[in-house]
């Protein structure tokens, strides 16, 4: 499963909620954790699959509350896959003003979190002023007009995960989440 990616992803595991809204109810509802998040999607460990192209709500269960997000199957990781996690990889597909900020807030790579903390070390009287959400939106924001003055798309576009290497198989190096601090 190789790619050319864009965006970065950050191994953290997250409840996720997959529901399909119907005429009385809803027709679809499942509960599973994601593996990996990256600004366009969410990688989630199922023992259930899905069909890929299929549309549904992926909502995440973030600190400041759940984030629904209209979303697709972009692809699916069988039970029988010997390097991969057994998943799927889903897709945002629209992502409104405000779920797209508390993203661009809550993606903190660890990179984020050590320039955040090195800031604060030389400015410590800015470190309420200055939370790590605010500088993960600015960072994220940054990295994105880079992007999209090369004539890439908003990170929040698309972009479905891919599934982790399997527990029992050497993973390959990838950005670390911390629980985040100074979260709003």
């Amino acid at each position: 499963m190789s790619e050319i990616r864009r965006y970065e992803r950050i191994d953290i595991e997250l409840p996720c909620r997959l529901f399909i809204p119907g005429a009385n109810g809803l027709r679809f509802e499942a509960f599973c954790v994601s593996r990996n998040l990256g600004l366009g999607g969410v990688f989630v460990a199922s023992t259930f699959l899905l069909r890929e192209g299929l549309e549904l709500y992926a909502e995440l269960a973030l600190p400041e509350g759940p984030l629904p997000i209209r979303s697709k199957i972009a692809h699916v990781v069988a039970i029988d896959d010997p390097g991969f996690t057994t998943g799927m990889g889903i897709e945002f597909l629209d992502v409104d003003a405000h779920g797209r900020e508390t993203l661009l807030r809550y993606f903190t790579p660890l990179r984020y979190q050590q320039f955040h903390d090195a800031f604060v070390a030389e400015f410590p009287h800015l470190e309420k002023k200055v939370p790590l959400a605010d500088v993960s939106l600015v960072l994220n924001l940054w990295e994105e007009w880079k992007i999209r003055n090369e004539g890439g798309p908003l990170s929040t576009a698309s972009g479905a995960p891919p599934a982790p290497p399997r527990a029992d198989r050497p993973a390959a190096p990838r950005a670390v989440a911390r629980s985040p601090r100074g979260r709003r």
